[in-house]
């Protein structure tokens, strides 16, 4: 079914987009808590909680920047990465939402500049309270990067292969399935390309001693054990929450600039393959 508004609400490229059949998955998911960063850091579902800002030198807000082709506004975090607590970031609380072994969550952003602390190392998402390094990051590298008992003696780092740019915007998604015997299996992607697929004992469970509200952190690097600068400002321009696991082809809807440049593409398209007139 195309996932278009009533006309009189549609902008001439936006109803060419839905003219030509622009279409939504036959059984999408629904987010439990959607974020689109339009002035605020509201969810746009009725009951689901606010993002929280973590702005330790009052240097966050709003702007307007290009994601995806099209301009839309944007929130930006910034910080000190040379110390723990100058960090800036989101925060999360799930605690009324998804299930503690089995969500996904996908978000769009950029990062402004590569990290200038921690060794290259970007910190994207934190469950376990800014109380360890456990959790997904970039590597120095630049691909997605998975880190697990990071205070062991051995601790598993597992990196994708698709490179991420800086700046410029790109989607992740992290999937999280409860496997039993408590361990999960851990599923990320960027820019819709399968990166990892690897089993964990507790990295990513949102049930933990070290997060009892069961809070998300975005951005912010860990304020105990371990390393704790690596770090980078940015910019996100969408975040949304699921129950259970999902794929990037399961994401009801694209961020509202991601979905305008897919309706400007596909318009293009069709525009090539009309005969010319001689």
């Amino acid at each position: 079914m195309p996932i278009c508004p009533p006309v009189a609400h549609l902008t001439a490229v936006l109803l060419a987009a839905c003219a030509i059949g622009l279409t939504a998955p036959a059984q999408a998911a629904t987010a439990l808590a959607s974020y689109s960063f339009n002035g605020n850091l509201l969810a746009s579902e009725a009951g689901a909680p606010a993002l929280l800002a973590i702005d330790p030198l009052a240097a966050n807000g709003f702007e307007t920047a290009v994601v995806h082709g099209v301009p839309q506004q944007v929130y930006r975090w910034s910080g000190d990465g040379s110390a723990s607590s100058q960090q800036g970031g989101l925060t999360l609380d799930a605690s009324g939402l998804a299930s503690a072994s089995s969500y996904t969550l996908t978000f769009t952003f950029e990062f402004l500049a590569n990290a200038s602390t921690g060794g290259g190392w970007r910190r994207l998402v934190d469950t376990e309270g800014r109380q360890s390094d456990n959790g997904l990051y970039l590597a120095p590298g630049a691909q997605l990067s998975l880190v697990q008992q990071a205070e062991t003696a051995n601790p598993q780092i597992v990196n994708g292969s698709t490179l991420f740019t800086t700046p410029g915007f790109h989607d992740v998604l992290l999937s999280v399935a409860n496997a039993g015997n408590g361990q999960q299996q851990v599923l990320g992607w960027l820019d819709g390309q399968l990166q990892f697929s690897v089993a964990t004992a507790t990295t990513f469970t949102l049930a933990n001693a070290g997060n009892p509200q069961r809070l998300i952190t975005l951005f912010a690097d860990n304020l105990a054990a371990g390393s704790q600068l690596e770090y980078a400002n940015g910019r996100i321009a969408a975040l949304a929450l699921y129950d259970g696991v999902l794929t990037p082809s399961a994401v009801p809807e694209l961020p509202p600039a991601a979905l305008l440049a897919a309706g400007m593409l596909a318009l293009g398209w069709r525009l090539r393959r009309l005969p010319t007139r001689r």
